[in-house]
């Protein structure tokens, strides 16, 4: 992929004539993404690193997975069209626990990339910011850790309710909702998902100093809420 070239005087080409300047550490970074977002983000704007966080944010979200009961993986298959799963072997629950954390492993890993590419096109391609694909993806590896968070505070809720789809969205506050669009539609808006659209509107703006986190943030929820509407219709 063709990065845009950073213009002289930004954040992104502040490092052209010498050493990038130190990251903050990695243990500091992990609760600065919740309580210095704007101070963590322009530090990496010079200097973005993604790979360790993105790995650690893996492995903590596939140790969420591995340590609820196996009971809760038991269910898994009845999602498989009833004629594929009359020519599927019995699995045991374990072995699904097992093969469900790996799969999530994976995909957790490779998540940044696949979100870098689309925040990229709609910031730089579009909306022409100055940043280069890295620090995307560097944004959107330590927002991880919003959604890491949301895994393990519904570790304990999962345990206890055997149900692996649990999730904490705006429509858990609004459970008398009839089944329908509107029910579907806040169900699909997840409190941590918006949350994390926030810190990223944040740290995608730090890169590029003509932006506002506002307006950032703004364009990220709006494109989370088209999702969660395009879901309740189908």
């Amino acid at each position: 992929m063709t990065e845009a070239p950073p213009a002289p005087g930004t954040r992104a080409d502040a490092s052209a004539d010498g050493e990038p300047p130190p990251r903050p550490a990695f243990v500091r970074r992990l609760w600065m993404v919740f309580v210095q977002p704007g101070d963590l983000f322009r530090a990496l704007a010079l200097n973005p690193a993604w790979f360790p966080v993105a790995a650690f944010v893996a492995l903590v979200a596939g140790a969420s997975l591995f340590v609820l009961p196996a009971e809760v993986f038991e269910g898994i298959s009845d999602n498989v069209p009833a004629e594929q799963r009359d020519q599927m072997p019995e699995l045991p629950a374990g072995f699904m626990r097992a093969m469900t954390t790996a799969g999530a492993l994976l995909v957790t890993l490779i998540f940044p990339v696949v979100i870098s590419v689309g925040t990229y096109v709609i910031f730089v391609f579009i909306r022409g910011d100055r940043a280069t694909f890295r620090q995307h993806l560097c944004v959107n590896a330590h927002t991880g850790l919003i959604s890491t968070l949301g895994a393990l505070f519904l570790t304990p809720l999962r345990m206890r309710s055997l149900d692996l789809g649990q999730t904490l969205s705006i429509g858990s506050f609004f459970p008398f909702l009839p089944e329908g669009f509107v029910a579907d539609l806040l169900a699909a808006l997840d409190l941590f998902g918006l949350w994390t659209c926030i810190v990223a509107g944040i740290g995608l703006a730090a890169i590029d100093e003509r932006r506002s986190a506002k307006s950032t943030a703004s364009i990220l929820v709006g494109v989370l809420v088209l999702i969660a509407v395009i879901r309740a219709l189908f």
